[in-house]
């Protein structure tokens, strides 16, 4: 058993850090499942990237007349993009919130509560960088020590991606709609793909399997 903060292994009944008085962690504590999330959220934001990238090419190429261009775009992949992005929200913040849970698991300090992985998303202004404070320590949770100092680029890449997306619509989450430039579309497939990486190496080590310890 190891205390949450000071990272202390510890004997005996749970009781706080000697050092910090933070409870320990049990490191025999359950591991939630999260491949079986991991696989719905992968083939979720591979519909979402597919659906950006045909619409980049039928936009650059213009393809088809003007008319068709925006019946196909509007009519059909946006509202595809649009009901699949809805989709990966309710399975993304169940992944997520697990995740952080199993990082409890591991000798990393975890600086949020359980609940900022639902909150963290929908309270203004504090959206702008708690999401990527649990997902930092969640992948850091899952890295051997000797690399947890590190900066964690694929995550820092990906929430940069996502909140420039959402900046260039003037908007407080990226979406599709007619008026989406090209530069947004790119930084919203660069942060789907970018994400589904994270998820792929954090599901399969050791915060989403005890096997891969």
């Amino acid at each position: 058993m190891r205390c949450d903060t000071c990272g202390l292994s510890l004997a005996g009944e749970r009781g706080p850090g000697p050092q910090c008085g933070t409870p320990p962690t049990d490191a025999g504590a359950q591991i939630l499942p999260l491949r079986g999330l991991a696989t719905m959220l992968t083939v979720l934001l591979a519909v979402v990237t597919g659906a950006i990238a045909a619409r980049l090419v039928v936009q650059m190429l213009s393809l088809g007349s003007a008319h068709w261009r925006t019946a196909f775009i509007d009519f059909r992949l946006d509202k595809v993009a649009d009901i699949t992005i809805f989709a990966v929200g309710i399975v993304f913040v169940v992944w997520f919130r697990r995740a952080r849970v199993n990082a409890e698991s591991r000798d990393w300090r975890q600086r949020r509560a359980r609940g900022w992985a639902f909150w963290g998303w929908i309270v203004p202004v504090v959206s702008l960088w708690i999401p990527f404070q649990l997902m930092g320590d969640i992948w850091r949770a899952g890295l051997p020590e000797r690399q947890r100092r590190k900066t964690a680029w694929l995550p820092v890449l990906w929430w940069a991606s996502w909140l420039l997306a959402a900046f260039g619509q003037r908007q407080p989450w990226p979406h599709l709609s007619p008026g989406t430039g090209a530069a947004s579309l790119c930084l919203l497939a660069a942060s789907g793909a970018m994400l589904i990486a994270i998820i792929h190496v954090v599901s399969s080590g050791p915060v989403g399997s005890p096997c891969s310890s």
